[in-house]
């Protein structure tokens, strides 16, 4: 700019492209690298994806009534994270001393003993911390405790046998650091925040231990109710909806229609009455000394509310369970585990934590009664046991197939002299269905935020290699697409479609593989098509069910075809199911009907394979040939009956 000249110019025009040169480079390492690691470091991913976003304060502006009734802004760390304490801190229960009576004791054919902590396992744990959790008040950071695990070992053993010996902890571990958590709804209302409570990550090592001699007494005396999906192993929201559409599936064959109830527990992990916890805890015939630990783990808590780097004063916490603890969700479903119990033969309730439905199989009026009857008792229990209802968010939906003949006769519920809200659709462990079992609106929802999520990847990642891509791609989109999709398997095309549009938008981001088809493009990033991965996902949860993965009580069950003494066949597997007719396309499509013939066809050295790992690997190689790996249009060939595939 200051001599004018061509030469100049070239000399600085060579260099310039030179640092961009660089600059590139460097940005798409760094790119790379935060890729390739997302699964192992997602806190990395999203640091890098805020940073490029212009609201850089994750909590904004919060509205609050002061004493004379007017709206306050509070738009500084400090008075956010006091008002946030502050209601945090009006959610607690203050329980009663009324009688609420003790549970049944419960047989046990295994005694509870104390429990003593070895070197062993206290090893065993510091070898799994996650060094990129954040510390707790003690500041004792877990990337510290990795690197010391060796030394520290035998010391924290003798401390957390002298905390089970005297039944007490260290004051610091009742201490947390809460972090604020947006749920929904407007974002300026403290209401529609959460808390989730940082503890000391050496607490975090005793509490596992804890929880796993605990799990192991309720588990070897089979204490859990087989309908609680919540925080058990074997069980998750894929097996608890799986299970429930195929009773219902089941039972609307006989005609009638489903009445389900939704319920809603106010604030429920923070308003548990901690004495009646106490005293289930022991109707459970769990060792005293265990108990004695656990009240004091529960008691004389204090919390504060940490936003930036600022904190609100320490709140005392007088009721529920720590939101983030080890303990805290196996507590609470011991504490819920009794429920069930209320309900008759013919009403059906499941539970995934503090989400409980229960339903029943309305033919006459005496169905219709009994239901009612059952959120009677499920009111009373409520009531006994101090646990708060949200009546206003409890919803009643009827399910039926398109034929049912008396779809306007729903009748009326009750809760608490509240009539309860009757839906056409609802959202069921992440998934939406509505009254005639379709899933539309859960296609469109994941369609949505898939595309959402496509857009991140877009913005802010420009010079990603294939590989990198692939891995952004499968954590962040497709595992939208795919999560319960065993449950809401699309039946129609128009639904196949809009799914795989996704895909195809996005096997266009990378700019040499745009202009090639898109089963080219799934070629050369070895992506098969999201129908071929349905019918991939399908076959996996069959072999989990089949080779008792999932807890046996808690998956539909399948009927396995009698070989006799002919144990080699020629055609199919040892495994074969059998297959029945049903009237109406809702049981003909479910999961454990849609399923089978595509299971039939698999030759045994597939089914037959140990563990999941090598089930898939079996699969993919044995399904290699199919047309419909890239290409969707097609469909499964080599299948007995061709009806059920989309």
């Amino acid at each position: 700019m200051r001599e004018k000249d061509d030469a100049s110019r070239l000399k600085y025009t060579i260099q310039r492209n030179k640092v961009k040169k660089i600059i590139r480079n460097d940005l798409r390492v760094e790119q790379n690298t935060i890729a390739r690691q997302y699964k192992s470091n997602p806190k990395k991913f999203w640091k890098y994806v805020n940073s490029k976003n212009k609201q850089t304060e994750k909590i904004g502006d919060l509205k609050m009534k002061d004493d004379q009734g007017k709206t306050v802004i509070c738009n500084t760390a400090k008075t956010k994270a006091d008002l946030l304490c502050s209601f945090f801190s009006s959610v607690y229960c203050n329980e009663t001393d009324d009688d609420y009576g003790s549970l049944v004791t419960r047989p046990c054919f295994i005694e509870s003993t104390p429990i003593s902590v070895s070197e062993e396992d206290v090893l065993a744990r510091l070898n799994k911390l996650n060094i990129n959790k954040s510390e707790g008040p003690d500041l004792l950071h877990p990337r510290v405790l990795y690197e010391i695990r060796h030394e520290i070992t035998y010391p924290l053993m003798i401390l957390f046998n002298k905390s089970l010996e005297v039944k007490k902890i260290p004051e610091i571990w009742k201490c947390a650091n809460i972090c604020p958590i947006y749920k929904k709804g407007k974002k300026d209302e403290v209401s529609n925040y959460r808390p989730v409570s940082l503890t000391c990550i050496v607490c975090k090592i005793l509490e596992s231990i804890i929880r796993d001699k605990i799990m192991e007494h309720f588990i070897k005396n089979k204490l859990f109710t087989n309908r609680q999906f919540g925080f058990l192993k074997g069980r998750s929201t894929v097996t608890q909806l799986l299970q429930i559409l195929d009773d219902w599936t089941e039972a609307l064959e006989l005609g009638g229609r489903i009445d389900v109830i939704y319920t809603d527990f106010e604030k429920a992990f923070d308003k548990v009455p901690h004495k009646r916890l106490l005293s289930k805890l022991s109707s459970y015939k769990l060792h005293d000394s265990i108990i004695e630990w656990i009240n004091n783990f529960l008691s004389d808590r204090h919390q504060r509310v940490r936003i930036g780097g600022e904190f609100s004063c320490w709140a005392k916490v007088l009721s529920g369970i720590p939101q983030g603890s080890i303990l805290g969700p196996l507590l609470f479903i011991i504490f819920i585990n009794d429920l069930v119990d209320i309900c008759s033969d013919n009403i059906k309730m499941y539970l995934f934590a503090d989400d409980a439905k229960m339903y029943c199989h309305i033919r006459n009026i005496s169905d219709i009664d009994n239901l009612q009857s059952g959120i009677d008792k499920f009111v009373k229990w409520t009531d006994r046991w101090q646990v708060k209802l949200n009546t206003d968010k409890c919803k009643v939906i009827s399910v039926h197939h398109r034929r049912y003949s008396n779809k306007g006769a729903v009748p009326k519920y009750f809760m608490n002299d509240t009539v309860l809200e009757e839906v056409v659709e609802i959202k069921d462990l992440g998934v939406y269905y509505d009254s005639l079992l379709l899933f539309d609106k859960h296609v469109s929802e994941k369609v949505n935020k898939a595309y959402m999520m496509l857009g991140i990847i877009k913005r802010n990642f420009v010079h990603l290699s294939h590989n990198c891509f692939v891995i952004l791609y499968k954590s962040l989109v497709r595992s939208h697409l795919e999560y319960a999709n065993s449950v809401w398997y699309p039946k129609r095309k128009t639904d196949v479609d809009k799914l795989e549009r996704v895909q195809k938008r996005a096997t266009k981001l990378i700019p040499e593989l745009s202009k090639r088809s898109y089963s080219d493009r799934l070629k050369a990033l070895h992506l098969p098509t999201l129908k071929y991965r349905r019918f991939r996902g399908d076959m996996i949860e069959v072999f989990k069910i089949i080779k008792g993965m999932y807890d046996p009580a808690c998956v539909p069950q399948f009927e396995f075809i009698n070989l006799g003494n002919d144990t080699v066949r020629t055609r199919g597997n040892q495994y074969k199911l059998t297959q029945h007719r049903y009237h109406y396309d809702l049981r003909k499509f479910s999961f454990t009907n849609r399923v089978i013939p595509i299971w039939n066809s698999l030759p045994n050295q597939v089914v037959c394979a140990e563990t999941v790992n090598s089930f898939k690997n079996r699969l993919d190689k044995f399904w290699s040939d199919q047309e419909v790996l890239y290409d969707y249009k097609s469909d499964l060939h080599g299948i007995g009956n061709r009806s059920i595939l989309v």
